[in-house]
C-alpha cells in the first residue's frame, strides 16, 4: 500500500470515528435550507482545515492539544446554542471557516507525528494530500446521507423540533467535552 493510500485510509477513519467533528458538522449543516448554502458552509470548513492542517502538519503553527481539543468542543457548544436561538443563519459559512481553522488543527494532531519520519525523507506532500482528501471523502459521505434525510424532515414539517432537539444535546456534549478536555480527563 502506498503512502497515499494509508493517509487516504487514516483520514476517512479519523473523519468516520472523530464524533467531535462529527457533531461540529452536522450542527452546522443541519440548518442549511438549500444546495448553495450547504455548499457555502462545507467549502468554507474545508478551505480552512486544510489550511491549519497542513501549516500545523509542516510545523509552520503549533497550537497546545488542550487549547485545540478545547476550542474544538467549544466550537459544538457555539454551533449547538445558535441553531436553538437562531431562526437565520445568513452567514453561516464564516463560522464554518472560523471554526474549520481550529478543526484543522485538531486534525493534524494525529497526522504530525507520523509525517515528520517523512519529512526528512522528502515525501511529505503525498502522505499529506491523501490523509486530507481522506478527510474530505469522509465529510461528503456524512453529508450525503445527513442532508437528504434533512431534506425530508423539512418537507414533512417536522424540521425545526428535531433541529431544536438534536441541537441541545450537540450543545451539552460538547460542554461536557470541554470540561473534559480542560481537565485531561478525555483526549
Amino acid at each position: 500500500m502506498n503512502n497515499f493510500t494509508l493517509f487516504f485510509d487514516l483520514g476517512l477513519r479519523h473523519i468516520l470515528t472523530g464524533y467531535d467533528h462529527l457533531l461540529f458538522l452536522l450542527g452546522l449543516i443541519m440548518v442549511t435550507r438549500n444546495w448553495r448554502s450547504l455548499l457555502s458552509v462545507a467549502t468554507a470548513f474545508t478551505i480552512a482545515h486544510s489550511t491549519t492542517l497542513v501549516l500545523c502538519a509542516l510545523d509552520v503553527i503549533s497550537i497546545d492539544p488542550v487549547i485545540t481539543e478545547s476550542l474544538i468542543a467549544l466550537s459544538i457548544v457555539y454551533v449547538g446554542i445558535e441553531n436553538v436561538v437562531r431562526r437565520e443563519y445568513r452567514g453561516r459559512w464564516m463560522i464554518a471557516g472560523l471554526f474549520g481553522l481550529i478543526h484543522g488543527a485538531g486534525f493534524s494532531g494525529h497526522l504530525t507525528d507520523l509525517l515528520k519520519s517523512m519529512l526528512g525523507m522528502g515525501q511529505i506532500w503525498a502522505p499529506l494530500v491523501g490523509f486530507n482528501l481522506g478527510i474530505e471523502a469522509g465529510q461528503l459521505l456524512v453529508i450525503g446521507t445527513a442532508f437528504p434525510l434533512l431534506w425530508l424532515l423539512r418537507r414533512y414539517g417536522k424540521e425545526r423540533e428535531i433541529v431544536v432537539e438534536v441541537s441541545r444535546v450537540i450543545a451539552c456534549i460538547g460542554a461536557v467535552l470541554i470540561v473534559a478536555r480542560i481537565w485531561g480527563l478525555s483526549s
